[in-house]
Order: C-alpha cells, then sequence, then structure tokens
C-alpha cells in the first residue's frame, strides 16, 4: 500500500508530543499533507514547521481529496463531531481520547462509522505488549479465578493547559484526561462491566497554572468508581490531579488479583510482574516483588506508545480489519458510557446498569 496521506486536526501540545513525533519516525507508512487549527496563529506556525499546508478552516482540509485519513487532537467536546465530519467526507479517523463526551456522541461516531465503512480508532488503545501479555495469561489461567482489579492513573494535573478545568471547554474533567485509561484497561482485560458506582468530586478549587495565572477548577480533579462483572468480579478505578507527582512521573498501574497469583502491570516502567507462588512463570526472572519471593518479572519487549498508535492505525486501514480487540471502537464506546454512567451515580449516589 502507498503511504497514507494524512491530515491532523488541532495543533497543541499533545499533537507535537505525540502525533507529529510519531509521524517523523514513521515516514515509510504516512505523509503528512495538512494541518488544522481554530487558532490561525498556531496553525501557520505548525504548517510552516512540518512544510504542509495549513487549513484554518476544517472543512477545506477535509475537502482536499487526496487526504486518506484525519487524526483528531482539538477540544475534548468537538472530537466526535470532527469524527463524524471526516468520515462523510471519506476519511478514515484516528481519534485522541476521549471521542466523545457524551453516551449520545459516542453512538452517533460509531453509526457513522458502519455507514461509511470508514476505519475508526478512538484512544485509548490497549495494543501494547504488556498488555496483551496480561490478557493472555488471564484467558490462560496463569493466576486463576479473577476476583478483583484495580487502577489508579494521578498526577498533580495539566497545569500547563487551564482549559483541562474549564467545564465550558472541556465538559469532562480528570475521568477525560487520566481515568478513562484504566477504565479502558480493565475492559480490556476483564471484559466490558454491567454496573458502575462512584464519587467525582473537586478537591482543589483554585490552582496557579505553570505560566503563573490563576485557575478556576469547574471540573472533577478526583474520581473514584466501582466497576461489576457478570462473573461477580469487582473493580476499582481511582484517578485524581490532586497528586503530588509530575506529569512526566505520574502514577500509573493496574493490578489484576486472582485466587492462583497477582498481575501487576506499572504503566510508568511497562513492567509486568505476576506473583506466582504455585507455579512458575516460563521465560520470567524470578524476582523479590512487594516482600512476596514467588514474583516474576515476564519479558516483554519495549515499546514506544506514540509510534505504536499508527503503526495500528496503519495495519487497520491498510488491511480493513481491526487486529485485535484492544483497538476494538464498541469497547471504547463502551468506555465512555461507563464514563457518562459514573457521572449519573455520583449525582444520584444509585448504581448504574451498563
Amino acid at each position: 500500500m502507498d503511504k497514507i496521506k494524512i491530515g491532523v486536526a488541532g495543533c497543541g501540545d499533545l499533537a507535537h508530543i505525540r502525533y507529529f513525533y510519531a509521524l517523523d519516525r514513521q515516514k515509510e507508512l504516512f505523509e503528512l499533507i495538512g494541518v488544522h487549527d481554530y487558532n490561525p496563529e498556531v496553525c501557520k506556525k505548525t504548517a510552516e514547521e512540518f512544510g504542509v499546508t495549513g487549513y484554518e478552516r476544517l472543512e477545506d482540509m477535509l475537502a482536499v481529496e487526496d487526504m486518506d485519513a484525519v487524526i483528531i487532537a482539538t477540544f475534548h467536546p468537538s472530537h466526535a463531531e470532527i469524527a463524524i465530519r471526516a468520515m462523510r467526507a471519506g476519511k478514515h479517523v484516528l481519534i485522541e481520547k476521549p471521542f466523545a463526551t457524551s453516551s449520545a456522541d459516542a453512538f452517533a461516531v460509531g453509526k457513522a462509522a458502519k455507514e461509511t465503512k470508514k476505519m475508526c480508532m478512538a484512544l485509548p488503545f490497549e495494543i501494547y505488549p504488556n498488555f496483551v501479555m496480561a490478557k493472555k495469561m488471564i484467558e490462560d489461567g496463569t493466576i486463576g479465578e479473577v476476583a478483583s482489579a484495580d487502577g489508579v492513573f494521578a498526577h498533580h494535573g495539566p497545569l500547563h493547559a487551564p482549559w483541562f478545568f474549564d467545564r465550558e471547554r472541556a465538559q469532562w474533567g480528570v475521568l477525560a484526561d487520566l481515568g478513562i485509561y484504566p477504565i479502558s484497561v480493565l475492559m480490556y482485560l476483564l471484559g466490558p462491566a454491567k454496573y458502575v458506582t462512584g464519587k467525582v468530586g473537586i478537591s482543589e478549587e483554585n490552582r496557579i497554572s505553570l505560566s503563573g495565572d490563576p485557575i478556576h477548577v469547574t471540573v472533577e480533579d478526583n474520581a473514584a468508581a466501582i466497576l461489576e462483572w457478570e462473573n461477580g468480579a469487582v473493580g476499582t478505578v481511582r484517578t485524581n490531579w490532586c497528586t503530588a507527582t509530575d506529569k512526566s512521573g505520574c502514577l500509573y498501574y493496574i493490578t489484576i488479583y486472582g485466587n492462583k497469583g497477582i498481575i501487576y502491570i506499572n504503566m510508568l516502567t511497562q513492567e509486568l510482574i505476576v506473583y506466582s507462588p504455585y507455579k512458575e512463570i516460563e521465560n520470567a526472572k524470578k524476582i523479590n516483588y512487594l516482600g512476596f519471593g514467588e514474583s516474576y518479572l515476564v519479558n516483554v519487549e519495549a515499546y514506544d506508545d506514540h509510534c505504536n498508535i499508527l503503526s495500528a492505525f496503519h495495519r487497520a486501514i491498510e488491511t480493513g480489519v481491526i487486529e485485535n480487540d484492544g483497538c476494538n471502537l464498541d469497547r471504547q464506546i463502551h468506555v465512555i458510557e461507563t464514563i457518562d454512567k459514573l457521572y449519573e451515580a455520583s449525582r444520584t449516589g444509585v448504581r448504574q446498569m451498563l
């Protein structure tokens, strides 16, 4: 297949950190031919930086006939609308998280993908080697019957970008920025949940941005959820922007508890560790972890998550097939529905069925 000609909608920090970085390292797969940003100065500067055409109007970029695909990295509430417009214009889409800020918008994106038959991939993905290996171990019974799970993602908040804290601009808070990751991982590892309950709140109403400007917080910066699965397993997700760690050194880990062992995934180090007191883990290094002598550091290949995302997108467009459940749009629709219902559970105090 020829190079996929691609455009990027939204030229902020995330687009530069993740997508422009990865596109530069995968020039054999993609050709960046256009960028769009509603801020004319940002649009012009980014276009000049990469030597491509800048489009101040989204419709102008979507009208480019030889553009095959669009990456959407704009403000959260605009993701679903842009994705639908792009697919209707004949483009494949890769949507940054959260791909929607309501269940209705999520279902609308799914409907557009089916009707247009365009490849639609929504972050977060669970295609990384440590997640894939953990899922295989769970399915193989390595840790026995899974009874419980825990996901944590936290740091001190996106103080570089005050719009994250503004409900009018972001709609959703820390659940959209961080909580969506462990929720999505648990859905990947254990399947769709049946119920959700929990609580969200604002712990720090007033903050100072990295540029020294005051921030008045109007979205949740602290959240906890309880997920229940059909088989009786129960999981927790905790996320906040109130932890004394930098974004580059955040807390992000997943723990899966089985009656024969425990799986620990540390996303900061990319390590996968299994406590297995009943049998040795093949092709793994035996270590002492958290005081457990029968622990094993599993050998998984190192990866660059930014490049892995685009590689998976390219394969999906080339083959017309989502390679595994780690990139499944239907599962991401369920994730958005779960967050939507979590807000409702927090507001009403009533457990919500999914």
